[in-house]
C-alpha cells in the first residue's frame, strides 16, 4: 500500500487514500505499479486512466510525483481542485 491524495470529483475536499499496489514481476518489490484503478468512478464512461510524473524543484531538493487522473468531457466536475470550470472533469489521484 501507497498513500496517496485523492481529489475526487464526489467530494468537495480532497483526501488521503491507501492504494494497494500490484506486482508484474516475480520478485514482490520489483516492477510495482499503484492500483488506482479501484478509486475512480465511471469506468464505463470513461475506462482510461492517465498519468503523468511531475517534478517539483525546490532550493536544492528534487520531489517526484505520479498523477493518475480520467479527463472526459461528460464527467462529473471537480470542485476539489481549483482550475478552470472547462477543463475539470474527472478526478485525480
Amino acid at each position: 500500500m501507497i498513500r496517496c491524495r485523492l481529489y475526487s470529483a464526489s467530494h468537495h475536499r480532497p483526501r488521503q487514500v491507501a492504494v494497494p499496489t500490484r506486482c508484474t514481476g516475480r520478485v514482490q518489490f520489483t516492477n510495482r505499479y499503484p492500483y488506482t484503478e479501484c478509486f475512480f468512478d465511471n469506468a464505463i464512461l470513461q475506462p482510461y486512466i492517465h498519468n503523468c510524473i511531475v517534478n517539483v524543484h525546490e532550493g536544492n531538493n528534487i520531489y517526484h510525483y505520479a498523477f493518475f487522473f480520467k479527463r472526459h468531457c461528460c464527467l462529473s466536475i471537480n470542485n476539489s481542485l481549483p482550475l478552470e470550470k472547462d477543463d475539470n472533469h474527472g478526478s485525480m489521484a
